[in-house]
């Protein structure tokens, strides 16, 4: 089963050792949060060590302003009970921009308030204890002929922040969760994995910083739809080199990169959010 999310694997799985779960409703909204806690759970689950949060909501609610601000603050208080205190950090999009269905990491860092630069000249503009942010998508390895890891490896060397936050599209193994799913993890992030393309693993020991990977699945394979609509016989080979995106992934990849922006710039800045906004946009 192709999947990016820790919930579908922990569904394929049923009952397991080493792994705890819990989900509560919020508004309408559910959070899931998994916690895979030692080496044999993390073998059948096929998601390393730690623990992996999922918000589902319907694709109604990311049509509705109000309902993607609740979205974006219950994210948001997830992301900050995984950071801890932030003095510094750096968002990364991962992905590909010249493919919508890949670009949500990147259209996400886009609107990351930055403060580096600031900090760095004029400090006295920033409120009290605003962390030192910056945003950066490092491309594919077909366009810039260097591994994701290394790039990101590279700027953490560079920049030594408190905590790295990757944002990624992810693959789902059911179509219910295409764009209505967001999970976050402190284990960190394969690029391309969920699609078989598998690169080198993002993580705190790679990194050598604290990670939090979050991500939407905006694809499935071919080989799901079919098996969701009954036609198991109708399998052929070639379906799975078949990789699948809804016909409104445009405007969906637009919504979701705000919601997680959002969520991502309040986790970061909190209650100074809306000043910073207005100083920096």
């Amino acid at each position: 089963m192709r999947t990016d999310l820790a919930m579908e694997s922990k569904t394929s799985v049923r009952k397991i050792s080493g792994v705890s779960e819990e989900t509560e409703e919020k508004d309408g909204i559910f959070l899931t949060r998994i916690d895979v806690l030692d080496t044999q759970a993390a073998k059948l689950l096929d998601k390393p060590i730690g623990r992996y949060v999922t918000l589902r909501a319907s694709s109604e609610d990311y049509m509705d302003r109000d309902r993607r601000e609740l979205i974006a603050k219950l994210l948001s208080e997830e992301l900050r009970s995984m950071a801890g205190a932030i003095g510094s950090a750096m968002v990364v999009g991962l992905g590909n921009r010249y493919v919508t269905a890949d670009a949500l990491g990147t259209k996400t860092a886009e609107y990351i308030l930055v403060t580096r630069h600031i900090h760095m000249h004029v400090s006295d503009m920033l409120p009290f204890n605003t962390p030192v942010t910056s945003s950066f998508c490092t491309g594919v390895l077909g366009i810039t002929g260097m591994e994701t890891a290394e790039v990101v490896s590279a700027l953490c060397d560079r920049i030594s922040p408190d905590v790295v936050i990757l944002v990624d599209s992810l693959a789902a193994a059911s179509t219910e969760h295409i764009g209505c799913v967001i999970q976050c993890n402190d284990s960190g992030i394969a690029p391309g994995a969920g699609v078989g393309n598998f690169r080198t693993m993002l993580t705190k020991e790679l990194l050598k910083t604290p990670v939090i990977a979050v991500g939407v699945p905006t694809v499935v394979s071919a080989e799901t739809i079919i098996r969701e609509s009954g036609a198991a016989s109708q399998r052929d080979k070639r379906h799975s080199d078949l990789i699948v995106a809804p016909k409104d992934v445009d405007a969906m990849v637009r919504d979701l990169s705000r919601v997680l922006s959002n969520a991502i710039n309040l986790m970061l800045f909190g209650e100074n959010y809306n000043e910073l906004e207005k100083l920096l946009r």
